[in-house]
């Protein structure tokens, strides 16, 4: 595993309560420094297990690190796709586009000319 990206030894919050806004105030809910996910479940830097209820605030339905999404987002990353594109057209939002519209807006009928 990269040295860089190696779970912390030093799982305290210090740094967090010293540079991080007040406003940003899940870390201080959860006193907890998590390291990883599968599914439902955190891992924390010490090793304990929680049950993710948080849920990425609604944008993990599927679970942390989803085998099917992870397959799918390393092929991507291996074959050098675009990760910051912003306001850029790229042929990984435009097959998002595509299938937003074809799964999402057609059906509805919405926002269809």
């Amino acid at each position: 595993m990269n040295k860089e990206f190696a779970p912390a030894k030093d799982v305290s919050l210090a740094l967090f309560d010293r540079l991080q806004s007040e406003v940003r105030s899940y870390v201080r809910a959860f006193p907890v420094l998590f390291d990883r996910g599968i599914g439902t479940t955190l891992f924390a830097a010490d090793g304990r297990e929680y049950l993710d209820f948080f849920g990425g605030a609604g944008a993990l339905n599927y679970g942390h690190n989803n085998p099917a999404f992870k397959r799918a987002l390393l092929d991507y990353i291996e074959r050098d796709g675009i990760v910051h594109g912003l306001d850029l057209a790229t042929t990984a939002k435009k097959a998002f586009m595509e299938a937003f519209e074809q799964y999402i807006l057609k059906p509805r009928v919405w926002l269809m000319n």
